[in-house]
């Protein structure tokens, strides 16, 4: 008994080192792939109607969000399945899954980090209007159901590719929509307008101890 307990902690212990050192450098690859991805972006949206001046500023954001995020949800998953082949046949279908997932999870989050919370908004006589986090309620809660949806989805794809049982499928995609509940809070009180190729990967980078240690508790007690 002491000896599984040991085990179990070891494994634990590597899920949370593999998956922090994931989100690490995944998002120094993301983020470079990002940058990379600028200039191919723009030639894109180029062929989007409406998508032209200064709305065009935010469609490469998007654009460059997706290409980072599908390249850090890789890396993140390919961490993870150093750990999860030794306990699911179909684990190589994580990566794929995690991929999918986190392109869903960066780009709502990115429409969060970007959605106005609190503070002064311009007038068009000129003046600003001091706002609070109760005048832009149905904004945040737009973004934050957003971010939830793509948690959702997230644990549907990564419960597909491990074939959880229903239930385990559900424990799963709460914990997932818990996670990033919490982190979408500490976005919209603490991180307010963080948004950026620079500001995101940062403030996962921060967070991935909290995702890696609810996760951890989680996909151990589903292989149990």
């Amino acid at each position: 008994m002491i000896g599984r307990s040991f085990f179990r902690l070891g494994a634990w212990g590597r899920w949370m080192l593999l998956t922090v050192m994931g989100f690490i450098l995944g998002g120094f690859v993301g983020t470079g792939a990002a940058f990379v991805a600028v200039p191919l972006v723009g030639i894109l949206i180029a062929f989007i109607p409406g998508a032209g001046g200064q709305g065009a500023i935010g469609y490469i954001l998007l654009g460059c969000g997706i290409v980072g995020a599908a390249v850090a949800g890789t890396v993140i998953g390919s961490f993870q399945w150093f750990v999860l082949r030794q306990w699911f046949e179909r684990a190589r279908w994580w990566i794929i899954a995690s991929a999918g997932g986190w392109i869903g999870i960066i780009v709502a989050i990115i429409i969060l980090a970007y959605t106005h919370v609190a503070g002064p908004v311009g007038q068009p006589n000129g003046t600003f209007l001091e706002t609070t986090l109760w005048d832009n309620r149905e904004a945040i809660a737009s973004s934050v159901t957003g971010v939830l949806i793509a948690a959702m989805v997230m644990g549907i794809l990564q419960s597909l590719a491990l074939r959880f049982t229903f239930q385990n499928a559900g424990l799963w995609i709460v914990m997932n929509i818990v996670v990033f509940l919490i982190a979408s809070a500490i976005i919209v009180l603490w991180v307010q307008g963080a948004g950026g190729m620079f500001g995101i990967p940062v403030f996962f980078a921060a967070y991935s101890p909290v995702y890696a240690a609810i996760s951890g508790i989680t996909i151990l007690r589903l292989q149990a």
